[in-house]
């Protein structure tokens, strides 16, 4: 057997810890790569603690991998989900009302000049506004081409088109250019495992297809605009049920009549709200009082209160934001009870936003999501 003398012993110990610090070193200085969802490479020096969010980019992707995303935001555009953010992190995140508004609603209303006095160290851009465009480095829209040529990097995300494909990959970009790699997987191992126990059941049970009418901003006195084909309808999918929007649309969403929706009578109806001053609403401060009652206001109108669902109390509504965000896995769960109560009565979605406000979410969210 040979022996280490005690001193050669610590000289390699140092030795090892030097070589290892040097290696951890390396790591820390090497550039961060990704690819985003248009297929382009987005490099930075460093993670990246300035960021400005485009307008369909909502602030709860942000919120749950990261303890202050408020802090991150060197601008954003207004409008769409990040509309409803300062109504939920004000209590805690005041600094929200600061914000410097880059833009609105869409991407056409975004000033590059406004962006680039900003100096930000990303630009996190939406699938939604870069569609048209194609995809590849030369196919972002101008606005957002010249912001990389001014030297800032833009990043393409989506939690909306294509929530179920685009969730997870998403958040791991978000993850890694931000330093919050670990955070960003726990979410996904949470949100993945959810996502798998309803599809497992539904496999294996293999329930008679019920069909849906997601009602969306069903307060409007115009009916009926709802879910095509992308975006919701892969939340109702995943649920177990068929997206009767998608019959009759092409696009995520649109409008159809009356007649049409009392025609195909749906198994189960969902109206989707958000706040709103008075009539039918749901969110971030509404009461449960409130959205009960305003509810059942809605169901009286004539075009509504004929339908199979109403009368035979399979009639629901649901929070209208959560198609923006990754909690939308709330709304997946909520969606396999509606459809099937037989084959999801133990699942608790209550339980599932608990945790969610509990483990991630940098400020809960606090109110009413959804009614039957």
């Amino acid at each position: 057997m040979v022996t280490v003398p005690m001193a050669l012993a610590r000289i390699l110990g140092v030795l090892a810890l030097g070589l290892a610090a040097l290696l951890g070193q390396a790591r820390a200085d090497a550039p961060i790569r990704v690819t985003d969802l248009a297929g382009r490479e987005v490099v930075l020096a460093r993670p990246a603690g300035r960021i400005v969010l485009g307008a369909w980019v909502s602030l709860d992707a942000l919120s749950l991998i990261h303890p202050d995303p408020v802090g991150l935001l060197a601008g954003w555009a207004d409008g769409g989900a990040n509309g409803i953010q300062p109504a939920i992190l004000r209590a805690k995140f005041p600094a929200i009302d600061h914000v410097p508004v880059v833009g609105r609603g869409t991407l056409d209303s975004i000033s590059a000049e406004a962006i680039i006095a900003r100096r930000p160290d990303l630009v996190v851009a939406s699938t939604f506004d870069v569609q048209r465009f194609g995809s590849g480095p030369a196919a972002l829209p101008p606005v957002l081409a010249r912001l990389e040529a001014a030297g800032i990097p833009v990043v393409v995300v989506d939690f909306f088109l294509e929530p179920l494909a685009h969730t997870e990959p998403s958040l791991r970009i978000l993850g890694r250019l931000i330093g919050r790699e670990t955070e960003a997987e726990a979410f996904i191992g949470f949100y993945r495992g959810r996502l798998d126990r309803i599809a497992g059941r539904l496999a294996g049970a293999r329930p008679a297809p019920r069909s849906l009418f997601l009602h969306a901003f069903a307060a409007r006195p115009d009916c009926c605009f709802t879910a095509g084909p992308g975006s919701v309808d892969g939340l109702i999918r995943a649920a177990g049920g068929g997206n009767v929007g998608a019959e009759r649309l092409t696009a995520p969403i649109g409008q159809v009549s009356v007649e049409f929706l009392l025609a195909r009578n749906p198994d189960v109806y969902v109206a989707t709200g958000v706040g709103a001053p008075s009539g039918f609403a749901l969110g971030p401060g509404v009461t449960a009082n409130r959205a009960t009652e305003g509810f059942a206001g809605l169901l009286r109108r004539p075009e509504l209160s004929a339908l199979g669902a109403v009368s035979g109390r399979r009639a629901h509504g649901l929070w209208h934001l959560f198609v923006h965000t990754p909690a939308h896995i709330v709304a997946v769960e909520l969606l396999a009870k509606w459809l099937h109560p037989e084959l999801f009565a133990d699942i608790d979605p209550r339980a599932t936003l608990d945790e969610i406000n509990s483990r991630f979410l940098a400020a809960p969210l606090t109110g009413t999501f959804w009614v039957d």
